[in-house]
């Protein structure tokens, strides 16, 4: 009975620092004109999000390069499946290990400063694999990689919540993860256009590929040092009215949280809360699916283009002035899909084989599947928000992947082209990415936020060992993905109930229109973390 009184009059108190913010807004106050909500977010947007945007894009080509490398590197060093899958999975390993001491380094240091640290130093160790001859070299270059990316999503996840509002920050999520589709998107026609160069200089085409796609990556750290905003109170796009009525709005969202039961502040008020876990066992499962897509699917649409050797082969072979093997009539060993017959050349089944030229075709067509997940993503994250309903946009993603991996496992091996819808309709499962985000923000504060988001991203990483390695593993054990895609598409289904079931995964609402200048209290308070030179959260100790 005490604790639901306590509740009620906490709820009270909530309500009414809401009503007296929302009247603050539409108040006109003695600092001279108003300030649009829409004008600063569209600020936010241009001087924060196309920086992230980049960031991401970066990211990802640097961290999955490999998978439109392997085209060539894989036959050029003798590296298996296998070897390729433990190697993708590999950079996951640093990337889990160095996330939450990562954003406690990034909150003492600040944004600019760390995520610059971090971008240079991917990008140096990106341009390192244009030197890899060896499996331990590559194992190694796989786990440096990770360990310098580990910070950069929990970074500017954290980062983004210091200025943007909770109902804005799930579209704002969106916008900068679209970047992990569209690094595919430009990856795979930038990746066929270097992978043509294999002898220019004397190099292979993928080291041309890893030269060409890291360097960029260095430039583009020490822009972000210099360009990027530290904190609402210093940001230079800004005019001081907007820097006051931004920290205000922090500060009464912050406040109307404080208290209220399953509100986390305190570092280690993350590790406590169930719903932290819930959403890394999520992220976990969601990363196991989307990264074995994300480093399979060249290799997969590989094994696509190359079908017609299957059928083909065995009538040829069959037929003794056409074959130039050495295999008697009628006894030609099994041949599975995207395997190549020997002594057979590719144009005698009508198509270039993947060691020829259809490794541009590959490389063009995996760019479909994430055009079409860079879609899933801004649909669903803009119709999240014009409904303002949550709980079945995070959801459905999910049912609809489910069927789509289904179809996929059932048709890789029989039916390239139904195979090939199906897997643009799983990249579906994309389209939650920056509702989920958005969830920490409900129960999760201040540095609580910073270490929570890092502890999801943490164990969500362990999906990015376990998904690579898993469909490697199978393919080189059974001759065939048909099996490991039937196994995501397991954890898709289950994914469908974890995320329909979250325990109030709801986003407050917001005003929207013209918004004027806070309360005389609120800008008291604002005005002091305005004039102060510090960051708002500075003085936060992990």
């Amino acid at each position: 009975m005490l604790a639901e009184v306590q509740y009620s009059l906490v709820e009270l108190y909530r309500q009414l620092r809401l009503g007296l913010w929302s009247r603050a807004m539409e108040a006109k106050l003695d600092l001279g004109h108003e300030v649009s909500e829409h004008a600063v977010t569209r600020k936010l947007n241009m001087h924060i999000l196309t920086k992230f945007f980049l960031m991401t894009i970066m990211c990802y080509l640097d961290r999955t390069n490999l998978a439109f490398a392997a085209l060539q590197l894989n036959k050029s060093l003798g590296f298996s499946e296998h070897v390729y899958g433990v190697g993708s999975s590999v950079f996951f390993i640093g990337y889990a290990i160095c996330q939450v001491p990562s954003n406690w380094v990034l909150v003492k240091l600040g944004a600019p400063f760390w995520l610059s640290i971090l971008i240079v130093s991917w990008g140096v160790v990106a341009t390192m694999f244009a030197g890899l001859n060896s499996i331990p070299q590559f194992y190694a270059l796989r786990l440096l990689l990770g360990v310098a990316e580990s910070g950069t999503f929990p970074g500017m996840w954290y980062h983004l919540s210091t200025f943007y509002a909770e109902a804005d920050i799930g579209l704002a999520y969106s916008y900068v993860s679209v970047g992990t589709a569209i690094s595919q998107v430009i990856g795979a026609p930038l990746a066929a256009s270097l992978l043509a160069l294999d002898g220019f200089c004397g190099l292979a085409g993928w080291q041309w590929l890893f030269l060409v796609e890291g360097f960029p990556t260095i430039l583009l750290g020490i822009w972000i040092n210099r360009s990027l905003a530290h904190s609402p109170s210093t940001a230079p796009f800004l005019t001081p009215a907007e820097k006051t009525w931004l920290l205000a709005r922090h500060e009464s969202q912050k406040s109307s949280r404080a208290g209220m039961p399953g509100v986390e502040v305190r570092p280690m008020g993350a590790f406590r809360s169930f719903k932290t876990w819930w959403l890394a066992l999520v992220a976990a499962m969601e990363a196991t699916v989307k990264l074995a897509i994300i480093y399979w699917a060249p290799l997969i649409i590989a094994s696509m283009v190359g079908h017609p050797v299957t059928h083909q082969a065995r009538r040829l072979l069959a037929t003794p002035d056409l074959s130039t093997t050495a295999l008697p009539v009628n006894q030609s060993p099994e041949i599975t899909s995207g395997d190549r017959v020997p002594g057979l050349k590719a144009q005698e089944f009508g198509y270039a084989g993947i060691e020829e030229t259809s490794e541009a075709l590959v490389a063009l067509l995996t760019s479909l599947p994430f055009g079409a997940a860079a879609a899933w993503m801004l649909l669903t994250a803009r119709h999240s928000k014009k409904t303002g309903e949550v709980r079945l946009h995070a959801t459905i993603p999910f049912v609809i992947s489910t069927f789509a991996l289904a179809s996929l496992a059932y048709y890789i091996d029989t039916s390239p082209p139904l195979a090939f819808l199906s897997l643009l309709a799983a990249t579906s499962i994309w389209g939650s990415n920056g509702i989920l985000y958005s969830y920490p923000a409900a129960f999760l504060q201040g540095p609580a936020a910073a270490t929570g988001i890092a502890l999801i991203n943490t164990i969500g990483s362990l999906g990015g060992v376990i998904g690579p390695m898993l469909l490697g593993t199978i393919k080189h054990s059974q001759g065939t993905y048909a099996n490991a895609v039937w196994f995501l598409a397991l954890l898709s289904f289950l994914l469908i109930f974890l995320v329909y079931t979250f325990p109030d995964p709801g986003r407050p609402t917001s005003a929207r229109g013209r918004m004027s200048r806070p309360s005389a209290r609120d800008h008291g308070l604002a005005s002091s973390l305005a004039s102060s030179k510090q960051p708002l959260l500075s003085q936060i100790t992990p």
